[in-house]
């Protein structure tokens, strides 16, 4: 590991159909610490329901007409480290995060992997080191439902990536 290890944490949130769950995009130039990202894991799941439903859950690359998104500070894995470069934002600026779209984009998604899963087991993914995914400079990560939820409130959803530039 060569850089920082953050998380990207959204709770007991009320989502929308297939909506993006966290976004985070990289710096427009090779100049911080926000320029290479790598995706460690991510996980997502609901509390407080007892409805049983199949879902799915994608990840990959979008390209312009970003989402509207809650504000999110991704917090350091261990105490005492440097705070990350990537700030919390609404819009998908640059070297930015977001959870939550209360408005999906219209960029172009590139899927880079989908799965399907319960909502009240949850899902998790972590990659083993040769399939972790790179977000390059002016790249955008999302991480999104496929489908409608039954129940819309109380979805969590967890994003833990490197700085590696």
């Amino acid at each position: 590991m060569s850089g920082s290890l953050y998380t990207i944490t959204m709770a007991s949130a009320t989502v929308i159909a297939s909506g993006e769950i966290i976004t985070i995009r990289a710096a427009t130039a090779l100049s911080s610490r926000a320029s290479i990202l790598q995706i460690y894991s991510m996980s997502c799941g609901q509390h407080g329901t007892s409805t049983s439903q199949e879902l799915g859950i994608r990840w990959g690359l979008k390209a312009s007409a970003f989402s509207t998104m809650s504000t999110a500070t991704p917090a350091p894995t261990i105490q005492g480290i440097v705070a990350s470069a990537i700030t919390g934002s609404t819009s998908g600026a640059a070297s930015s995060c977001g959870v939550n779209s209360s408005s999906n984009g219209g960029g172009t998604f590139t899927v880079m992997g989908q799965e399907g899963f319960n909502n009240l087991n949850g899902w998790i993914k972590i990659f083993t080191p040769e399939e972790r995914p790179l977000v390059l400079i002016d790249q955008t990560f999302t991480l999104a439902l496929v489908g409608t939820p039954t129940t819309l409130t109380s979805w969590e959803a967890m994003c833990t990536f490197e700085e590696i530039t």
